[in-house]
Order: C-alpha cells, then sequence, then structure tokens
C-alpha cells in the first residue's frame, strides 16, 4: 500500500478543501493518507480511514526559510518530509510555502549525486494529444548557474520518459533566440555544457512561442524565469478565458450551454491549480508542490500522481539507486 503524507495547512482554500480532496483520492484504494496539520483545525471533521499526524505550527506562505525555520520540527512541512525520510511515507504533497518546502526537502532528504539544487518541474497546460511539456525549473532555485541547467535537463528528460513514455524527450534551452551564441554568458555556457550532453537529445535553444508546440518535450530554465514564465502564463490564460466570456455575454450566448461547456473546458484546462503538481526533482525522495490555491480536485489529482509514482517506481533509477549526498540541517 502507498502511503502518501498530505499537508493540511498547504490550500489557501482552506482545511475542508484539502480533507475533500484526500477523501476522494482514498476511494482509488491501496493508498494510506497520513494527514499532517493542526488538530484544532479538523475539530469535529470525519478522519475515519486517515492516518493523522499533529503538526502545531502552519508555516505563512510570507515566511522567509532560516536556519530556525528548518530546524524547527512542529510544523506540518517537516512533519511531511521527515515522515518520507523516515520510511513512514512514500511521499510527501503540499500547497504550502514553496520556498519553506523545498528548503526541508533538501536539507533533511539530502540531494542526489551529481545535483547540486534541486529543480522544480511542472506540466504545462495539455496539448492535443494529451501530453505536456515540462517545464523546470519553476521556482527552486533563483541562483543558477549552468552546471544546474544541465542537470535539470537530465532530470526532466528522466520525469517525462517515466510519466509521458517519451523515448527520446526533445529538450529545449529556453533563451531569447534560437542561434547558438543568444542569451547572456549563463544560458550561453549551459548551452555548451547541454549540446556535449549524450544522456538527453538536446535540440538547441527554443523560444517562448515554442514551449506549448510539438517540438518540444521539455524547457530548461533558471528558477527566477521560470517562475516569472508560470505566473505570466497563468495570468494570461485567466486574462484570455475573460475575454472569452465577456465577447460571450456581449454577442448573448451565454446561455448557450453548448458555449458554456466549451468556455468551463478552456478554463479548466487554463487552470494551473487543477494540475496534479509539480515534482521537486533531484532531492532524494518523492515530493509534489501543488498551488496555494488549489482545491479540492487539484489535492486529490495530486495524492494520485503520487500514487502513481510510487506504485510504478517511476523514481526508482533516478532516486533509489543513489544515496543522498546532502548533510541535513535538521536535527531530531
Amino acid at each position: 500500500m502507498v502511503r502518501v503524507a498530505v499537508d493540511l495547512s498547504g490550500s489557501e482554500k482552506g482545511v475542508r478543501e484539502v480533507l475533500i480532496g484526500a477523501r476522494a483520492a482514498r476511494n482509488a484504494g491501496d493508498l494510506e493518507i497520513i494527514l499532517v496539520g493542526q488538530e484544532a483545525a479538523v475539530k469535529g471533521e470525519d478522519l475515519s480511514g486517515f492516518s493523522f499526524v499533529e503538526a502545531p505550527l502552519a508555516i505563512p506562505m510570507s515566511e522567509k526559510v532560516t536556519r530556525e525555520l528548518l530546524r524547527n520540527p512542529d510544523s506540518s512541512l517537516f512533519q511531511i518530509v521527515r515522515l518520507v525520510k523516515e520510511g513512514k511515507a512514500d511521499a510527501a504533497v503540499s500547497g504550502g510555502n514553496t520556498a519553506c518546502f523545498v528548503a526541508l526537502s533538501t536539507s533533511i532528504l539530502g540531494t542526489i549525486p551529481g545535483v547540486d539544487r534541486s529543480g522544480i518541474a511542472i506540466f504545462l497546460p495539455p496539448k492535443n494529444d494529451g501530453s505536456s511539456t515540462i517545464l523546470i525549473d519553476t521556482g527552486a532555485n533563483t541562483a543558477t548557474i549552468a552546471s544546474h541547467l544541465a542537470s535539470y535537463a537530465v532530470l526532466g528528460s528522466y520525469l517525462c520518459r517515466a510519466v509521458f513514455k517519451t523515448d527520446k524527450p526533445r529538450i529545449g534551452l529556453l533563451n531569447v533566440g534560437a542561434e547558438e551564441n543568444k542569451g547572456n554568458d549563463l544560458y550561453r555556457e549551459a548551452y555548451s555544457l547541454l549540446k556535449t550532453n549524450s544522456q538527453i537529445n538536446f535540440i538547441g535553444n527554443i523560444e517562448g512561442h515554442d514551449m506549448y508546440g510539438p517540438e518540444v518535450d521539455v524547457v530548461v530554465v533558471d528558477g527566477f524565469t521560470g517562475n516569472c514564465i508560470l505566473k505570466a502564463t497563468e495570468g494570461t490564460a485567466e486574462y484570455f478565458t475573460s475575454l472569452v466570456k465577456a465577447e460571450i455575454n456581449r454577442k448573448g450566448l451565454s446561455g448557450d450551454p453548448k458555449i458554456s461547456e466549451i468556455v468551463s473546458g478552456l478554463a479548466r484546462r487554463a487552470d494551473f491549480a487543477e494540475y496534479s503538481g509539480g515534482f521537486l526533482m533531484g532531492v532524494s525522495g518523492i515530493c509534489i508542490i501543488i498551488h496555494g490555491r488549489s482545491g479540492a480536485e487539484a489535492h486529490r489529482k495530486a495524492i494520485l500522481r503520487a500514487k502513481e509514482t510510487v506504485s510504478q517506481n517511476l523514481m526508482s533509477n533516478l532516486h533509489n539507486t543513489f544515496k543522498p549526498t546532502s548533510v541535513p540541517l535538521w536535527i531530531e
């Protein structure tokens, strides 16, 4: 049975949404869900069928990472990661403070050999064939050097093969132009590393408009830029959906059920909060990060994504073959 630790404090929409999603995921069977959070927050809720671990501290979204925070075992984020470290959970899921989740996962679990910095890999809105372009990194590491980008390419390639069964994922380095000499020193150096890496199928530089096309499977980018892309894409999708709705209303078509179905489908497809979460790649354990505004459905999908990842041993070649290299910063 797969065991998934879920952060009850990981949704801006409240604990109830997390619980609804967890209950729905549990119906899939062969799954133990360990709820981690404040006991007062679930007072009066039916927790039958779940395990529960008390964690009195909920880390605010605005909290900055400090050494004291990394050593404090009272937070729900600390507890879900430690459950994975101790082998009491197979995966951790949270929509809480991303910076803290990344820092705790890295310090407690360690990174695999050859990976200095972990990276968040997310799935962009699905293409017509059902697959998605993977974007890595989207915010785990904003102090990026070329070797980090090179390791992200390998990690993203592995994830694409594992999830989408792509034989030779096409890796593109996001840049301001397709030519090899484009970009700043970071991206020119990264290009040199990627083009000589026999582990990946590097297709060269790509531009922003190529990310959603059929020519690339994995897009490699530094964490600062990747996070800006993620949020700009979210905002653009919301704006475009609002324009479509406004035009439909202007034309008096809002009552047409077929039109409503199309608009609802478009909105769902463009809503990152409804996706199954991003993988924190490079740490020695399975950690799935979801949007802070995620509701019940996003939690359900993320938990089931974790279950699928564990039950199919998708991370075994990447994580279980190696031993962690980092020295944990937390203290018992």
